[in-house]
């Protein structure tokens, strides 16, 4: 495998007309590029699996960068970019150190991954590093085809006491330990699709404490720009649980640490 050098030139492109950002760490290398969701594509050199982000174009939101994008840039990169929008300019340069460029590749590592294995949905998550917390994402794989199926009945909004509906899909998928064990549960997730009315989909999340105590809660929310997260919480057997709702296409699902702060 080649050792890929960067030396941290990145372009700032504002492109006002079309509502989006562009951030380009040069490179000669051939890159990989991948729409992550609605309004985020991502671009990483094929011959470097443990590199940063050679190429990131998000759509503005409120005429900023989404939060979650912006913390995934790091400061720095992240101020440049809020300072192009604000002036209302081009763009411009910016150097990036050799901690700045191994930061973005920690913070998108999750990310590299889809991008360079598209086609192998991983048995186990990738870590990245997210504004001083651990993350990663889940691709669920056979979501879409198991939707499709002719006998598939969604679940109504009926009142009063009824069996719930079998998954139409279910997995047992695995956090990266380092996450696991900052949240303090057994790194195995069980997953369950089903459908709702209207299109919607339910995902249904399950952990178990691993036990001791953790100075994080495990988080769970969609892929899809939202920035909505749920905590995992006990069932009376113990089992955290989390539960999603999403409608439209099939999206990831990113898990987070999230560290109990004293007020």
């Amino acid at each position: 495998m080649s050792v890929i050098t960067w030396d941290g030139h990145l372009r700032i492109d504002h492109l006002p007309d079309r509502g989006t950002v562009a951030i380009t760490l040069l490179t000669a290398e051939p890159t990989l590029e991948v729409q992550l969701r609605n309004g985020l594509v991502a671009g990483f050199v094929a011959a470097d699996p443990e590199g940063p982000p050679t190429f990131v174009s998000v759509a503005l939101r409120d005429n900023g960068v989404p939060d979650d994008v912006a913390e995934l840039l790091g400061p720095r990169v992240a101020a440049a970019v809020a300072d192009a929008i604000a002036a209302g300019g081009p763009g411009g340069w910016l150097e990036l150190d050799l901690g700045e460029v191994d930061g973005l590749a920690e913070a998108w590592a999750p990310y590299r991954a889809v991008a360079l294995e598209p086609a192998i949905p991983a048995p186990r998550g990738t870590l990245g590093a997210w504004a001083g917390e651990l993350w990663t994402r889940l691709d669920l794989a056979g979501w879409a085809g198991a939707l499709r199926g002719p006998e598939l009945r969604f679940r109504s909004g009926e009142s009063g006491e009824r069996e719930a509906d079998p998954p139409a899909a279910q997995e047992i998928w695995r956090l990266p330990d380092e996450l696991a064990a900052a949240v303090g549960v057994a790194p195995e997730v069980t997953w369950t699709i089903r459908p709702l009315a209207g299109g919607a989909v339910e995902i249904g999340l399950a952990v178990r404490p691993a036990g001791g105590t953790a100075n994080a809660v495990l988080q769970a929310g969609l892929d899809d720009g939202s920035q909505h997260w749920e905590t995992f919480e006990p069932d009376p057997s113990g089992v955290l649980r989390a539960r999603l709702v999403a409608s439209g296409d099939p999206v990831g699902v990113r898990f987070r640490s999230e560290s109990r702060r004293s007020a």
